[in-house]
C-alpha cells in the first residue's frame, strides 16, 4: 500500500468536488435542513414488553399482582430481581423497559383495606415503547385494583377506596419527551442518507465522465484508489457529524449526557461503514442513477424501516429483527441514543462499536475487491 499514490488519488477527488461548489454546498446543508424540517415536523404520541420483577412481599397478593402481568399478552416477564443494583443493570443494558417494585408489606396493607404504593421504574429513553408501556401498566394496575376491591366489598359488604396508588420513577427522560428521542435517531438516519449518496457515485462517474481511463492507467493500486476515493468524503462527513450535533443542542436544545469523544468517534465509525457501502454501489453499477438508487433503497429506505428509528425492534417478527442484525444504522441508533439519552460509556457500547467497525472493515475490503482497473 503506498500512501504517497493513495493521497493522490484523494487529492485529484477533493479538486473534483471543489469543482461543483453547489453540490457541496448543498452536502452541508440538506442534513441542517431535513433535521430542522423533521426535528419540528415527526412526534410520536407494542406487543410482549419485555419486564422484570423485585418481590420484596411474597404474599399471595402480590403473587396475584404478578401473575396479572404475566397472563396479559401486551408483557412477557424475564427476571425476578433479587437486588436493587440490577434493576439499573436491566435497563442499561436494554433487557427489559421497565422493572415492577412491589412494596413489603403489600398483602396486610391491601387486606387491612389500606391504600398501597406499586412502584414500577420505567426507561423513558425510547419515548414511544415509554408511553405505550406506562398506559399498559396503568391500565393492568387499575384491573387488578377492581377485582381486589369488588373481593373487599363481598367479605365487608362496603365499598373501599383504590388500594393501589401507582408511582412510576421514569429514568432517562423523566417527561417522556419526543424531541430528545428523535433528534438523535434523525442524525443517524440523515447521516446514513448522506452517506451513501455522498460515495455512491464517485466511482462510477468516472466511467460516464470518460476519466475512468486515467484513472485505471495510474500506478495505484485498486485498494489505493477505492481508500483514496473515501478519504475526501470522510472529512466531509466529519463536518456533518458536527454540524448536525450542533444544531441538535442549539436549536432544539439536545445534549449528549455521554462522552463527547466517544460519540464523535462512534459517528466516524459509522460514516465509514455507510461511505463504504456507498462506494460499494458505485464499484459494481454502470451508471450513476443505478448507483443512487441502490443507495437510496438498500441503505435509507431500511435505516427507515427496519432499524429501529420508526418501529422497536421487539416489535417486529423475529426473521424481520434479524435482518435487521446486518444493517449498521440499528446498532449506531443504540449507540447514539443511548449516549444522548442515559450517558452510557464504552463499557455498555462496546459490542455495537466494534460490530460497526466490522462491518466498516468488511464492506471497503469487498468494495476494493470489486474495483476493477479494467474498461
Amino acid at each position: 500500500m503506498n500512501r504517497r499514490r493513495m493521497m493522490a488519488v484523494a487529492r485529484a477527488e477533493w479538486i473534483h468536488i471543489r469543482r461543483d461548489p453547489r453540490s457541496l454546498v448543498v452536502i452541508l446543508i440538506l442534513p441542517v435542513f431535513m433535521l430542522l424540517l423533521y426535528g419540528y415536523g415527526i412526534n410520536y404520541d407494542l406487543d410482549r414488553i419485555p419486564f422484570a420483577v423485585w418481590n420484596l412481599d411474597g404474599t399471595q397478593v402480590s403473587r396475584d399482582l404478578i401473575d396479572e402481568f404475566r397472563q396479559n399478552r401486551y408483557f412477557d416477564l424475564r427476571e425476578s430481581v433479587l437486588e436493587q443494583r440490577r434493576i439499573e443493570e436491566l435497563l442499561d443494558e436494554r433487557k427489559v423497559v421497565f422493572v415492577l417494585v412491589v412494596p413489603p408489606d403489600l398483602g396486610g396493607t391491601v387486606g387491612a383495606g389500606r391504600p398501597a404504593e406499586v412502584q414500577f421504574v420505567l426507561d423513558g429513553s425510547d419515548t414511544t415503547r415509554a408511553s405505550v408501556a406506562l398506559g399498559y401498566i396503568e391500565g393492568v394496575l387499575n384491573d387488578f385494583s377492581g377485582q381486589l376491591q369488588a373481593q373487599w366489598a363481598n367479605r365487608q359488604g362496603t365499598q373501599v377506596a383504590a388500594p393501589f396508588t401507582v408511582y412510576p420513577t421514569i429514568l432517562y427522560n423523566p417527561d417522556l419527551r419526543s424531541r430528545p428521542f428523535i433528534v438523535p435517531g434523525l442524525i443517524a438516519v440523515l447521516l446514513t442518507l448522506l452517506a451513501g449518496l455522498l460515495t455512491s457515485t464517485c466511482i462510477v462517474r468516472e466511467r460516464e465522465w470518460g476519466s475512468f481511463e486515467t484513472l485505471i492507467a495510474s500506478p495505484a493500486a485498486a485498494g489505493e484508489i477505492v481508500l483514496g476515493k473515501l478519504i475526501p468524503y470522510i472529512v466531509i462527513a466529519f463536518a456533518n457529524v458536527v454540524l448536525s450535533i450542533v444544531v441538535g443542542w442549539v436549536v432544539f436544545g439536545v445534549v449528549p449526557l455521554g462522552s463527547m469523544a466517544l460519540l464523535l468517534t462512534a459517528s466516524m465509525v459509522y460514516m465509514a461503514a455507510s461511505l463504504g457501502i456507498g462506494l460499494f454501489f458505485s464499484a459494481v453499477s454502470r451508471s450513476q442513477q443505478m448507483a443512487i438508487l441502490f443507495a437510496v433503497l438498500l441503505t435509507f429506505l431500511p435505516t427507515i424501516l427496519l432499524s429501529g428509528f420508526v418501529f422497536p425492534l421487539r416489535s417486529m417478527p423475529t426473521i424481520i429483527a434479524a435482518i435487521a442484525q446486518i444493517i449498521p444504522a440499528t446498532h449506531f441508533l443504540v449507540i447514539i441514543r443511548s449516549l444522548y439519552l442515559k450517558g452510557a460509556g464504552l463499557e455498555i457500547l462496546w459490542p455495537q462499536l466494534l460490530v460497526l467497525a466490522g462491518f466498516a472493515v468488511v464492506i471497503v475490503v469487498v468494495a476494493a475487491g470489486r474495483f476493477r482497473k479494467r474498461l
